[in-house]
């Protein structure tokens, strides 16, 4: 940058030279400016209006469609104190009669009254700090363990006696269960997390020492089944017994007996499965092969990742807290494609590596699938090897569970139960439905569309009704138009905007020229009537409207909404941007047709098949067209309804131009600078010398 002399011999005032004789090249500039931030205004009503059309299609339009949405139901009994009824769209109209035989329960121990050995003064209570080793009874154990089993989980707890109450009770809840000890009743409580038989829990000991332990801490109790097993378990051990307790094992081994006709038809599916899930991904229009699949899944993921980077945050993810609506339903939308993307990817790959690996284990008929290949000598060698194992783990097991029952029975025999123990097993409720009995671990029953909740025990059947939920439909469809409505009116009113001429986005000079108000108010013009007269979205209001006035036949007639007491008022009598907007009669809610007939609920109570086959026709008509209207194109990405793509490429354009210019504007700046410093560096010479010329006459 050349040396700037500003009027030292001249006087004149080079800054203010140089800003006039550059001002129209600003000019230039700050219209660029000004149409940028036109467009990017655009952009934003565009992408609002938008995320408020694809809401309607995506959600009320798309349910409107499915008969579901019309076809509800609703239940009651003739009897709330026995249980608590509900229906979905395929439960059966009519009467049905329920008994509710059993109540689910939650396992549950009482443990019974435990002390400990006496104190200094003489006390023997338990405290969560008593050590297990000054419980009484626990003094003649040296060890042992426990086994804690609930929801298929098992968890050994051995005996440390150097463990406090408290510390006892942290291992139990470790292991999957409730407990707590009650220091003023004294006495453990023990229960299961949910109720039913196959939540239920059970504390057993794994040796003598441990039934001795269970017994001192108040959690033994005695039932003739547990009796009864380890006696019959123990008879075992008895060398005469010998031949029963092979026929024992291979009545255990034949159960789970590998067949090698089985595992040949498992690799036969395996293979034909994996080659139906690469065919059906391959069906897809979209699907070019594998290669061509991953390039464009990191092709998205790269787009992706520039297109949300000022959100990106240092562990890899997103902070969508920081994205407006707009921008995190994209976000939403783009990540979950994807991530569909990688899955089909996955899965695919998966599948491919399934064939290599079962090709070689089956035949093929003469259509290319896979059927079993039980000949196959690696098949029969697996099988075998398999089959030995396992017959050799049964033995194993059961020779251990012998020699263990005939320990627990000597121990069992020699204790006796616990002082005041009680013990409630988890069980199932159990209804009857019609004559057919129903078992849930809970007390809720979900039974072909029926929903039911017992709560009470009864030894005669009740009657649950089923019937349809006119007024739940009703509702469905007066929420339709409800958002209909008011996406309508919305579309009408941008499209309808007063003009804005003569209004255009403000510099930051004349911003400082007007109030805060002002400026609000000014840019609140230009930004209603971005929209204005917009062709697409003309277009796609007009089209809703005519769609939504198509009459549609239905058994040789023709209903359009009108048939259904759902009218507009009309052109002359309807508000400026309400020409669209329905009414239904009869509709509370609705000052313009409340005091009309019902015509909707009077036909869903007559005649409910036309209702659901016309609303989901006409929908149809609306949602495919809606569809049409915002699938991707070149301009446009996919449920986009205007061109973002194209208005992305004009920001990105005028940021290039506004760039240029004032590179220009910076580089004739400096130009007409250089100039006027060689002009005043002359003016100064030519003073030097005249003085000096002054001088040398005077």
């Amino acid at each position: 940058m050349p040396i700037r002399l500003s009027g030292l011999s001249s006087g004149m005032d080079t800054e203010s030279l140089v800003k006039a004789l550059v001002s129209g090249y600003n000019v230039q500039k700050d219209n660029l400016v000004k149409a940028r931030t036109r467009l990017e205004w655009k952009q934003d009503a565009w992408k609002t209006m938008n995320t408020s059309i694809y809401n309607f299609y995506k959600g009320r339009l798309s349910a409107a469609r499915l008969s579901k949405t019309y076809n509800l139901k609703k239940a009651s009994i003739s009897n709330s104190n026995i249980a608590k009824v509900s229906a979905a769209s395929n439960a059966v109209t009519g009467s049905q009669t329920l008994k509710v035989t059993n109540l689910a329960a939650m396992g549950y121990l009482t443990g019974g009254k435990i002390s400990a050995k006496p104190d200094k003064d003489g006390s023997t209570k338990v405290t969560g700090s008593t050590k297990l080793s000054d419980i009484t009874g626990m003094d003649s154990i040296t060890g042992g363990s426990l086994s804690v089993a609930i929801d298929g989980k098992r968890t050994d707890i051995n005996i440390d006696k150097d463990l406090n109450v408290n510390q006892f009770i942290a291992k139990l809840k470790d292991a999957g269960i409730s407990a707590s000890f009650d220091e003023g009743n004294q006495r453990f409580f023990v229960s299961a997390a949910k109720s039913g038989k196959d939540h239920d829990f059970s504390i057993t000991a794994n040796d003598a020492d441990g039934l001795k332990a269970l017994q001192s801490l108040g959690l033994f109790t005695k039932n003739d089944k547990d009796r009864e097993e380890y006696n019959k378990w123990a008879s075992y051990a008895d060398a005469a017994n010998a031949d029963e307790l092979a026929a024992v094992k291979q009545a255990e081994y034949e159960k789970v007996e590998v067949k090698v006709e089985d595992r040949a038809q498992a690799y036969a599916d395996k293979y034909n499965d994996a080659i139906a899930i690469m065919d059906r991904i391959a069906s897809d229009d979209t699907w070019a092969g594998l290669q061509p699949a991953k390039d464009k899944l990191n092709q998205d993921k790269t787009e992706f990742d520039n297109k949300y980077a000022s959100f990106k945050k240092a562990d890899g993810s997103y902070d969508t807290s920081k994205m407006n609506e707009t921008q995190r339903k994209e976000f939403e939308v783009e990540s979950k494609a994807i991530s569909a993307q990688e899955s089909n990817i996955k899965l695919y790959e998966d599948s491919k590596k399934t064939v290599d690996a079962t090709k070689d284990y089956v035949k093929f008929d003469k259509d290319g699938k896979a059927i079993a290949n039980p000949e196959d000598a690696k098949i029969i060698a697996e099988v075998k090897l398999e089959n030995e194992n396992l017959k050799q783990s049964i033995s194993d097991r059961l020779d251990a569970k012998v020699a263990y029952s005939v320990q627990m029975k000597a121990a069992y025999d020699s204790i006796q139960d616990s002082d005041g123990a009680v013990r409630i097993k988890g069980d199932d409720a159990i209804i009857e439905l019609n004559g057919a009995t129903f078992v849930s671990n809970t007390n809720n029953f979900s039974i072909n569309g029926l929903t039911i909740q017992v709560t009470e025990k009864t030894d005669t059947a009740v009657t649950i009704t089923t019937e349809a939920d006119i007024d739940a439909v009703y509702d469905n469809i007066k929420e339709f138009f409800k958002e209909y409505n008011t996406l309508i009116t919305a579309m009408d009113t941008a499209y309808n905007a007063d003009s804005s001429k003569g209004y255009e986005p403000l510099t930051s000079e004349e911003k400082e020229a007007m109030t805060d108000d002002e400026v609000e108010k000014w840019e609140k013009k230009i930004k209603d009537a971005l929209l204005r007269k917009d062709s697409t979205l003309g277009g796609a209001s007009s089209a809703m409207k005519t769609l939504m006035n198509t009459a549609i036949e239905i058994n040789g007639k023709k209903y359009s909404l009108a048939s259904f007491g759902i009218k507009t008022q009309g052109y002359f009598d309807s508000g400026k941007n309400e020409k669209g907007v329905y009414h239904i009669d009869g509709d509370p809610d609705d000052t313009v047709s409340a005091g009309n007939d019902d015509k909707l609920k009077a036909m869903l109570a007559s005649d409910p098949d036309v209702v659901i086959e016309f609303f989901s026709k006409l929908s149809t008509k609306v949602y495919d067209d809606l569809g049409k209207r915002m699938n991707s194109t070149k301009l446009s990405s996919m449920y986009t309804l205007y061109n973002d793509k194209q208005m992305a490429t004009e920001y990105s354009s005028y940021n290039t131009k506004i760039k240029d210019k004032e590179d220009y504007i910076t580089r004739m700046e400096d130009y007409y600078y250089k100039k006027f410093t060689a002009m005043e560096t002359a003016l100064a010479k030519l003073n030097q010398t005249q003085t000096s010329l002054s001088g040398f006459f005077s």
